[in-house]
């Protein structure tokens, strides 16, 4: 087991006794690889005028987001949720965008709109004259962007959907979410590449002021924030598993940043020293 520190220690005994909790602490946390978690409609759901559309991310029994269909003709789109909220745009009518394939969702998106009092449209009066929502009418195979709660955690998904020239009908295909919180998806994404399911096969665990990394890529590099976004501490790591002896470092919190030096995937922990 490697090691860096900031402050080298004397006492060989406490070292070894740490890193003996530290590998207990390691051995107790469950495998818990990320994963897109991954729901095919089927059949798909076609809806339109006075038919609605409970959207259930993970599949808890508890919907997510709703689509329905009305009169105007026009198709909504919410947040069951408060916390829940979708890519989209224009502060009047909140329209949600119809992502291409191959778009990232992430926390990068700097406009979300939802909660269970904004209600957004996927169109509105059969497209007329092409405002707003437009892009929702008269698609195949297009996705909404999607930010919910699991437990308190953040996760980002997608659902596909078609839209009728009209805008008065809809069809529901399929939705997939990432399992690890905060990570983004792709739009499309059904399962992890190899490269992005190694980096979240990491585990980091803190003990004190030291800092384990286990089931590490083969070659890593990390970073350690502090709470106002400064890095403290940094290096490279070319071994599956580390210890970072923080010695040096203030009792607090902070974020440990560790990057795939090959497939530039990343992975983030809050901490506390």
């Amino acid at each position: 087991m490697k090691k860096t520190t900031l402050k080298n220690s004397s006492n060989l005994t406490k070292r070894l006794a740490k890193y003996g909790a530290l590998s207990a602490a390691i051995a107790g946390i469950a495998d818990a690889n990320g994963q897109i978690v991954f729901t095919d409609v089927n059949p798909d759901f076609a809806g339109g005028n006075g038919t609605s559309y409970a959207l259930d991310m993970d599949n808890d029994s508890v919907f997510d987001f709703g689509i329905i269909g009305s009169t105007a003709p026009a198709i909504g789109f919410y947040g069951a949720l408060p916390s829940n909220s979708w890519v989209g745009s224009n502060p009047s009518f909140k329209y949600p965008f119809a992502l291409d394939s191959g778009a990232v969702i992430s926390s990068a998106q700097s406009i979300w709109y939802g909660g269970t009092s904004n209600v957004g449209t996927l169109n509105y009066t059969s497209c007329y004259n092409g405002i707003g929502g437009s892009n929702w009418c008269g698609v195949t195979d297009k996705f909404l962007g999607l930010r919910f709660q699991i437990a308190g955690n953040t996760h980002y998904g997608w659902a596909k959907l078609d839209v009728s020239l009209s805008g008065d009908s809809f069809t529901v295909k399929e939705y997939a979410y990432n399992s690890v919180p905060d990570e983004s998806i792709i739009a499309g994404q059904t399962e992890l590449s190899i490269d992005e399911f190694a980096i979240n096969k990491v585990k980091i665990v803190s003990l004190n002021k030291s800092i384990a990394l286990y089931n590490l890529p083969q070659n890593t590099d990390y970073t350690l924030f502090d709470i106002s976004g400064k890095s403290v501490l940094n290096g490279s790591i070319n071994d599956q598993t580390y210890v970072i002896e923080a010695n040096g470092i203030s009792n607090g919190i902070y974020v440990v940043e560790l990057t795939d030096t090959y497939t530039k995937s990343v992975i983030r922990k809050k901490i506390v020293l």
